[in-house]
């Protein structure tokens, strides 16, 4: 298995404790997926360098997961269609 990393944009009405269980449905879309998250990291709220759906801030959680690269492309497709998603980036780590 291929080992990434995804930075996803939260939308900023989301509460810190409200962003870790929103972690954990991300963990979800992991596991279905047939991928295994390796480390989670909340990188907190940050101010936006331009508005994204009318939001000026929003929250940074950086996921390091390893899952199979065919089904990559369809866990990146659930997180473009979570509502609570402004922004994803997915990029693969080499070793």
């Amino acid at each position: 298995m291929a080992t990434y990393e995804t930075l996803v944009l939260i939308d900023p009405v989301l509460g810190d404790e409200e962003v870790t269980k929103y972690v954990h449905k991300l963990e979800t879309l992991v596991t279905q997926r047939k991928g295994r998250l390796i480390k989670d990291e909340n990188l907190g709220r940050k101010k936006l360098a331009y508005p994204i759906n009318k939001k000026t801030e929003g929250s940074y959680v950086k996921l390091a997961l390893e899952m199979p690269t065919p089904e990559l492309r369809e866990f990146e497709r659930n997180l473009r269609l979570e509502p609570k998603v402004l922004r994803q980036m997915t990029l693969r780590r080499d070793g």
